[in-house]
């Protein structure tokens, strides 16, 4: 599954430990085979021959470099990236940039340098994470399955990732859309197995670029499957997740309306949400050091 879900850079990057700047093909394949399955050589020539590839052979095939490089922009590309603790398209991370006055509108991405970066990787979708996140793809199928849980509301994830699994938010990744043991529609996730598989038509068999955070804002009011009584302070957690994810979203929203107010040249409204982003993130901010303290 790893496989389908990186790309061959990001792979070798993971294999990569801090501080190696070469390898020798050999042990490259061997750390590859404890990270995904499938054909080690194809991965390795499938980084090689990417056009601007920071992996090169040495002074013989069988030693890959890693000309490593990390950028100014790309460590503000990194507080970005902690600060959502999500996946990001590249058009997302620039227009946060532009925001920021860090970048100019034709800034064109390639020069973030994330590629060379250690610290950055690439799904197989084209969006951006860090590479110290971890997929919990596993932890949560293994529970879900102990606890005999068919299915259970998209907005519960992240309750059962941070409470039941006791993984810290931005840490873990869970990307379902690219997980066969997971089928999602609308309002709910579907754990598949051979005696229980939702009607085709009931699923949303394109879901694209839903990370655990995107997953979380369906905010549907139903409990989860087989979830013991919590505490009051367990709720209250819970509650501010989703003002979190709320908030979350409506910056999201607030970035195109400012790129639409601007090609109107409507600067009234501009100075309006600008004013709105500034108690939103103030909010945010907040909200989130609670939520940290107590979890």
């Amino acid at each position: 599954m790893i496989a389908q879900i990186f790309t061959p850079i990001s792979l070798l990057k993971k294999v990569f430990r801090p501080g190696e700047r070469s390898l020798a093909r050999q042990e490259i394949s061997h750390r590859l085979q404890d990270v995904c399955s499938g054909e080690t050589e194809e991965i390795i020539e499938a980084a090689l021959s990417f056009q601007k590839s920071p992996f090169r052979e040495g002074n013989s095939k069988a030693i890959i470099e890693f000309h490593q490089e990390a950028l100014g922009l790309s460590t503000h590309a990194f507080r970005v990236l902690n600060e959502w603790g999500m996946p990001v398209t590249e058009e997302q991370l620039l227009r946060k940039l532009r925001g920021l006055n860090l970048v100019s509108w034709g800034f064109p991405f390639e020069r973030l340098g994330l590629q060379a970066d250690h610290r950055f990787l690439q799904l197989s979708d084209q969006r951006w994470l860090l590479k110290e996140w971890e997929l919990v793809n596993d932890e949560v199928y293994n529970y879900l399955v102990q606890h005999e849980t068919t299915e259970l509301p998209l907005m519960d994830i992240p309750f059962l990732i941070q409470m039941k699994l006791g993984l810290t938010k931005k840490k873990c990744l869970f990307l379902p859309e690219f997980d066969e043991r997971f089928q999602m529609d609308e309002t709910r996730l579907y754990v598949l197995s051979s005696q229980t598989q939702p009607e085709a038509e009931d699923l949303l068999t394109n879901s694209e670029n839903t990370s655990f955070t995107e997953v979380a804002a369906a905010m549907s009011q139903e409990a989860l499957v087989d979830k013991p009584k919590t505490s009051v302070v367990d709720e209250v957690i819970h509650d501010l997740m989703g003002a979190l994810i709320k908030l979350e979203k409506r910056s999201t929203e607030m970035k195109d309306e400012v790129v639409g107010h601007f090609s109107s040249n409507n600067l009234e409204a501009i100075r309006e949400l600008m004013t709105e982003k500034e108690k939103n993130e103030k909010v945010l901010l907040k909200l989130k050091e609670i939520v940290d303290e107590l979890t």
